[in-house]
């Protein structure tokens, strides 16, 4: 997990966080385009203070976190922010650590054929593409519609589809609406 580094576009997904607003700490120079598990940490932490900080703050607390992560690798638990407000890091670490391993693991199952659906990633054993179900969950298809479709997913095929959509845009010019494609 330590040397594992995350794009913006997949941060926001694992977090379901604004990517737009993670671009702005990448701008402010906070961290760079590639972010480490701190910068997750760091995030989801901001998220959690539901505070509107300014950027010498946000470095700061960025700073805060980055720091304990390399102090104690596995969770620090409680760590200061000021002399009034203590951090509660452990909850948030243990959770977006168990969410990318989840992921991972997840991951490792899909297949990619370039016999099957022009090398597509498909769900194993099936040639049901993972970006055709995610579309459907961004799209507001309910989870009992798709698994009355497709029995054989289960509930994290259904949670990390949407996660995989997210992390891992089509590559390309977008179709516009309305048009066919060309044959």
């Amino acid at each position: 997990m330590a040397t594992e580094t995350f794009t913006p576009t997949e941060a926001a997904a694992f977090l379901e966080f604004p990517e737009r607003q993670i671009r702005k700490e990448v701008e402010h120079g906070l961290f760079s385009t590639k972010l480490d598990f701190s910068a997750l940490v760091y995030l989801e932490t901001l998220r959690g203070l539901g505070l509107n900080l300014g950027v010498d703050d946000r470095r700061k607390l960025f700073e805060i976190v980055t720091r304990e992560m390399d102090r104690n690798r596995t969770a620090p638990d409680l760590v200061s922010f000021s002399p009034v407000m203590i951090l509660r890091l452990g909850p948030i670490v243990r959770e977006i650590r168990h969410r990318v391993e989840r992921f991972t693991t997840w991951k490792t199952k899909l297949t990619i054929d370039p016999n099957v659906l022009g090398g597509e990633t498909v769900f194993p054993n099936s040639r049901l593409s993972v970006r055709s179900v995610g579309a459907l969950l961004e799209r507001g298809a309910s989870q009992e519609s798709i698994r009355e479709d497709y029995p054989y997913l289960d509930h994290e095929d259904l949670e990390f589809a949407r996660v995989f959509v997210r992390a891992y845009p089509r590559v390309g010019r977008p179709r516009e609406t309305g048009q066919t494609p060309a044959r």
